[in-house]
C-alpha cells in the first residue's frame, strides 16, 4: 500500500564546516486536512538523522547527516511562517553575538519560546543539544544547530565590576 505525504519544496541554503552555500530545496510535509503545516524548523528538529534535500537543476536528491550541519538559511521569497511558528505560547528574542563551529559570525535575535518566564539565552541554549533554533537577522533567518555554535556574546552585562577586588577603591569593596 502507498502511503504518499503531500510535500512542497522550500528553498534552502545549507551550510557546513565542509559545504559552503549548497542551494537546495528542503522537502516540507502538506496536512492533508489543511489544517497545519510543517515548517522548516520542525523539519529539522525531527529524529530522523538524514535530511533528503534536492540539489541541482535536474533536483537530485541528496541525504545530509544533520549532525553536520551547522545552518540553514531559507530562501529570500519563503514567508517566516514557513521557516518557524511563533504560536500563542510565550517567546522571546535575544540579541546577541553567535560564533560557530565553521568560522561564521552571525549578529541578531535568538528567537526562544518560553518554558518560563525567567528563562535566559545559558538556560535555552544548554535545552537543545542538537536541535535548530531560528536566529532573525536584518539579512535573513538562520535555522542554527545547537551543536554548532561555539560562542554566544549577549547584550547584557553582568551587574558587577569584572575588576580584581584588591584593584577596586575602598568605596567600591564596601558596596561589592
Amino acid at each position: 500500500m502507498d502511503h504518499h505525504v503531500p510535500k512542497r519544496r522550500i528553498p534552502v541554503t545549507l551550510w557546513s564546516e565542509h559545504l559552503q552555500g549548497v542551494q537546495a530545496s528542503l522537502f516540507l510535509d502538506l496536512d492533508a486536512a489543511g489544517n497545519r503545516h510543517q515548517t522548516l524548523l520542525e523539519k529539522l528538529n525531527e529524529s530522523a538523522r538524514f535530511l533528503p534535500v534536492a540539489v541541482g537543476p535536474e533536483g537530485r536528491i541528496h541525504l545530509f547527516h544533520k549532525r553536520h550541519l551547522v545552518r540553514v538559511t531559507a530562501g529570500r521569497q519563503v514567508v517566516q511562517s514557513d521557516v518557524f511558528a511563533r504560536g500563542f505560547l510565550p517567546w522571546r528574542e535575544e540579541d546577541a553575538d553567535l560564533t560557530l563551529r565553521d568560522g561564521t559570525h552571525l549578529a541578531g535575535k535568538v528567537w526562544m519560546p518560553l518554558q518560563r518566564e525567567s528563562q535566559r539565552l545559558s538556560d535555552f541554549m544548554n535545552q537543545h543539544e542538537w536541535e535548530f533554533f531560528a536566529v532573525l537577522t536584518p539579512i535573513a533567518v538562520h535555522l542554527v544547530s545547537a551543536a554548532a555554535v561555539v560562542g554566544v556574546e549577549l547584550s547584557e552585562s553582568a551587574g558587577a565590576p569584572l575588576a580584581p577586588f584588591d584593584d577596586l577603591s575602598a568605596e567600591e569593596r564596601a558596596t561589592a
